[in-house]
């Protein structure tokens, strides 16, 4: 029984190391469209996007709260060490000398000098305290009702920042996906060969000692054996190499495992020649013309908040206070007074002369409006050029992926032939080496317009999607 207990509690510790061991060797599983909306969701350009949007939000309700009530307390608290003393005139001692010489007929027995003369007096108490409350509220501003509509107007703009950022990040997945594909695909058809290759040297060896074949045969296949493992190692590195690329581009650690699930003719068939080549473009759907006109749309207002500052600004405002004066600390003693003081006002601030400051940013932002139209029209014939350039190089990337599709077929017949001639003993080595190397870079050359059809197409996919905002 003790035994028992003993193997149960070691079998349960190899489990405890077990299972993270297990959870670490997860393998995220990815197509294409997977692999996109997983970056979206936590690709790190994407994340401050968000940010970027919800900082407007804020803005705009920061620049709303400008024309709210405003509301604010205070208190304050002050000893005078030394209260200060204030001079006051003597008018008493003329008054009194005066009365005295005209009425009683007395004489000043102290000379009384000319010059003014004043008495040394010191009002207040040395403890004062204050508090009091303040509510204001705008009543007018031309500035606060262009600079809402500014805000709101940047809010829109950052949410066109973000849904370029998703197509962007869409465009750069797609980018970093399609190599992983195109190299697992050659790697797939070099391993494949290579078995053929392995087979087929085993039965040249026996050829060989058999006397059917002469050794320069068994040597050569050893060669194009050789070559195929060097460039399977080769391709094992390039694999590594993007799918780390490909992990960035998700936001992934590089220490976590991948794997992507699309094959070749899965992205061939997502191929839409017809309606890349011939689908209208408008450039007021496309994303950068849309943030130029959200962007121009903000210079506009820049303007017009600029032009504001001639207008007057007229705000309310009430205040209530009481004032606590004590020859000692005892503030917190309720029975003695507070002496209260409340107003209510009116101020309006009216913009006269400001040496021409305010005409000269009025002049800045027609200037700065007037570029942002040259911009307009810039990026207009830019896209159009952009987008026929776009097109003719995915055409010619088709047309190229057709013709590689061709000669790889006939290089492929080319080597099968070649391969049956050799086991039947009527080609030698070199034939089949040289069909075989022939076949090898068809094979390469035809992945390899695939990458460049699919980079291609990316390209256009990008230029041709719609914005939304």
């Amino acid at each position: 029984m003790r035994k028992t207990g003993i193997v149960l509690i070691v079998c349960i510790g190899m489990l405890v190391n077990v299972f993270p061991a297990l959870r670490a060797q997860e393998v995220k599983t990815f197509t294409l469209q997977q692999a996109q909306q997983y970056a979206i969701d936590n690709n790190y350009q994407i994340k401050n996007a968000k940010t970027d949007i919800e900082i407007a939000k804020q803005k705009v309700k920061e620049n709303t709260a400008i024309g709210l009530p405003q509301i604010n307390a205070s208190a304050s608290y002050s000893y005078f060490m030394d209260i200060p003393t204030t001079l006051i005139p003597d008018f008493l001692s003329p008054a009194i000398i005066s009365v005295n010489e005209d009425i009683f007929g007395l004489e000043p027995i102290v000379e009384v000098s000319g010059e003014p003369q004043y008495f040394e007096a010191s009002f207040g108490s040395p403890h004062n305290a204050t508090w009091g409350a303040s509510i204001s509220q705008l009543i007018f501003s031309g500035q606060y009702l262009i600079g809402l509509k500014a805000a709101k107007a940047y809010e829109t703009l950052t949410q066109s920042t973000y849904e370029k950022s998703e197509i962007e990040i869409k465009d750069a997945v797609a980018k970093a996906y399609y190599p992983v594909i195109i190299i697992k695909e050659n790697k797939n058809y070099l391993d494949s060969t290579l078995v053929s290759m392995k087979k087929m040297l085993y039965e040249t060896e026996e050829y060989y000692n058999n006397g059917f074949r002469e050794d320069t045969d068994v040597d050569q296949m050893k060669l194009m054996i050789a070559d195929l493992e060097t460039a399977l190692a080769y391709m094992d590195n390039r694999l590594e190499l993007a799918t780390n690329m490909l992990k960035f581009m998700l936001g992934i650690k590089p220490e976590e495992q991948i794997e992507v699930t699309e094959t070749v003719d899965a992205l061939l068939l997502s191929v839409n020649n017809e309606f890349l080549i011939n689908s209208n473009f408008d450039f007021n759907s496309n994303i950068d013309y849309n943030m130029l006109k959200k962007g121009e749309q903000l210079t506009y207002l820049q303007m017009r908040l600029r032009k504001s500052e001639y207008l007057p600004t007229m705000s309310a405002y009430y205040q209530y206070q009481q004032n606590g004066l004590r020859d000692q600390f005892d503030f917190f003693d309720f029975s003695k007074n507070w002496y209260p003081s409340q107003v209510i006002g009116v101020q309006l601030d009216i913009p006269i002369w400001s040496s021409g400051m305010r005409k000269y940013k009025v002049n800045q932002a027609k200037l700065a409006l007037d570029k942002a139209k040259v911009q307009d029209t810039e990026l207009q014939q830019r896209l159009n050029l952009t987008v026929e350039t776009y097109r003719s190089e995915f055409n010619n990337a088709y047309l190229i992926y057709n013709n590689r599709l061709k000669n790889l077929e006939i290089a492929k017949r080319i080597y099968q032939k070649t391969e049956v001639k050799y086991k039947e003993g009527i080609s030698n080595s070199l034939d089949l080496s040289t069909s075989y190397n022939q076949y090898l870079s068809s094979e390469i050359n035809y992945l390899t317009s695939i990458l460049d059809l699919l980079l291609k197409k990316s390209d256009l996919d990008k230029l041709l999607t719609k914005a939304t905002n």
